[in-house]
């Protein structure tokens, strides 16, 4: 992975970031700058990672929250050593998919309690802190608190996205007064936003720990809340919820070594793809057969998640199954060079929101962090005292019977979210993430392929237009490759094109042999990647 491609100047591109010392990257300038002012006054990855996301929660409110879960992979050494937080909360214990079903219910809509799952990020975050932070917990959350509430000025992308949610944002109350305007307007590029009940809630976590999230006047407003939408959630619920530490899963990739979070998350969909693109020399094909073999991949593997993936608790499953197994060599014999494979359907919801970032510090601790409400303003519902809106991630079980994701009590829905990292001969290498809903796995595994494959560097790579398969449809965006669609469509492929930019991402990398750090961050948002 050196000897990048370089950017062209006469092209409208991203430059790389690079740093001797630390790196952060995130989503949004201001969550990145805080999380470099941590570093700098003596904080660790992990401080970093957790101030920067609580700013993420005001700065990106349709995209990350308190009321929804996160995922974190985290190398303390610089080695392959990797631990995983597990932080997604489980469904109510209360939860009845036979009520559903008599009702002929078939497909769970934000806006209904089921799709409330219990928050685990709040969870998530202590277990990070107690486990590897430095930093005292109270000082973490200062500057969240401060932007809660003085307000934190709306950004391009944040604008562009909220203008898209408005009618989404009026249909609970408590929601249309925190996030539209008094005039019911959405809110604009450069207006200050705040949120001033969650700053209370913000400093009540800061002095009490999760324990002010689970338990007291937080709870009792969100169970309160949840209650009057018809939500059968309770105080025991809540308190009964707590993230997990998980060994990450991993695979090969032409001699890299890609680590992800293990189910209930779809990192296994993205080591799937990137092992049927490994059984392909793509220096001896065209462009058109390339993308074409990309997307063959991405429906086999999504098509295996929907059969396969869900909560280990109630469907274990062998990573080596996939990866290891010949069940792969059956999937890629029946990939037809010259015509596009139709699969199932998927039931899976569409959704485009969430946040990553990951940090480096000088120490080489390194942290690779998502923090997720599920759809664009998660569930829109919003419990008033405390700020926090709800995430919407319920919305992934189904109500079939006897499959492995169905809604079932005490349970953890399939997760889009994944971090990740790579290392090679047990030293850790990278850390990165592609945002984007479901296109997270398809994304991972595109953008790793751009650079070991074809040697752009991480920006580049993170720039290139980008191609979705989604439901036998080839999600594309405005200035892919116009030859490549015509070529695709010959082959059978269905186009939906142009599309909104789909995701995001952030990427560290690491030069041990010149001791750089090489940060980057997507241009589809707000994001920067800044070293010191």
């Amino acid at each position: 992975m050196k000897n990048f491609k370089s950017r062209k100047f006469y092209k409208n591109e991203k430059s790389l970031t690079l740093s001797k010392n630390a790196m952060v990257a995130s989503s949004h300038p201001t969550a990145s700058i805080v999380g470099l002012e941590v570093l700098k006054s003596g904080g660790n990855a992990v401080d970093a990672a957790l101030s920067m996301n609580a700013v993420l929660c005001i700065a990106e409110p349709h995209m990350t929250g308190l009321g929804g879960d996160c995922f974190a992979m985290i190398s303390n050494d610089d080695s392959a050593n990797i631990k995983v937080i597990n932080g997604s909360g489980k469904s109510i214990e209360n939860t009845c998919v036979t009520d559903l079903r008599k009702k002929k219910i078939n497909e769970i809509k934000p806006e209904m309690p089921e799709a409330i799952t219990i928050p685990g990020a709040v969870s998530g975050w202590e277990m990070l802190h107690k486990e590897y932070g430095h930093m005292p917990w109270k000082e973490i959350f200062q500057p969240a608190i401060n932007f809660a509430y003085q307000g934190i000025i709306v950004h391009e992308r944040v604008a562009f996205d909220w203008s898209n949610n408005k009618s989404k944002l009026t249909l609970d109350n408590d929601t249309s007064n925190l996030f539209l305007k008094e005039n019911g307007d959405v809110f604009k590029l450069m207006d200050n936003f705040k949120n001033v009940n969650l700053s209370e809630t913000l400093n009540t976590i800061a002095h009490e720990g999760s324990g002010g999230f689970y338990n007291g006047w937080v709870a009792d407003d969100m169970v309160s809340k949840l209650k009057s939408i018809g939500g059968k959630h309770t105080l025991k619920d809540f308190k009964n919820t707590k993230a997990e530490w998980v060994k990450p899963i991993s695979g090969f990739y032409r001699g890299i070594k890609v680590h992800e979070c293990p189910p209930n998350g779809q990192g296994l969909v993205a080591l799937i793809i990137l092992a049927i693109l490994e059984k392909f020399n793509f220096h001896r094909i065209s462009k058109v057969d390339y993308m074409h073999i990309f997307c063959e991949a991405c429906k086999i593997a999504y098509f295996l998640r929907d059969q396969y993936l869900a909560d280990p608790q109630f469907n274990k499953l062998s990573v080596d199954f996939f990866l290891k197994s010949k069940i792969l060599d059956q999937y890629v014999s029946n990939i037809d060079m010259n015509k596009a494979k139709r699969y199932d359907i998927s039931d899976f919801p569409d959704h485009p929101d969430t946040i990553y970032l990951t940090v480096r510090d000088k120490n080489g601790m390194t942290i690779s962090f998502i923090n997720s409400l599920f759809d664009a303003f998660g569930s829109g519902i919003t419990a008033p005292k405390s700020g926090i809106l709800f995430h919407s991630r319920g919305r992934a079980f189904n109500t079939i019977e006897g499959h492995p994701n169905e809604l079932n009590p005490n349970k953890r829905p399939l997760h889009t979210i994944i971090p990740a990292m790579i290392s090679k001969n047990n030293k850790l290498i990278g850390s990165f993430g592609v945002m984007g809903g479901q296109y997270q796995a398809a994304g991972q595994a595109y953008v790793l392929s751009q650079i070991i494959d074809f040697g752009l560097n991480p920006q580049l790579a993170l720039n290139k237009s980008r191609i979705f398969p989604n439901n036998n449809m080839l999600d594309i965006e405005k200035d892919f490759d116009q030859d490549i669609i015509k070529k695709l469509k010959l082959k059978g492929h269905l186009i939906n094109y142009p599309v909104t930019p789909i995701g995001g991402g952030q990427i560290i990398l690491f030069d041990d042999e010149r001791s750089v750090l090489i940060g980057a961050s997507d241009w589809r948002k707000d994001g920067l990647a800044i070293g010191n």
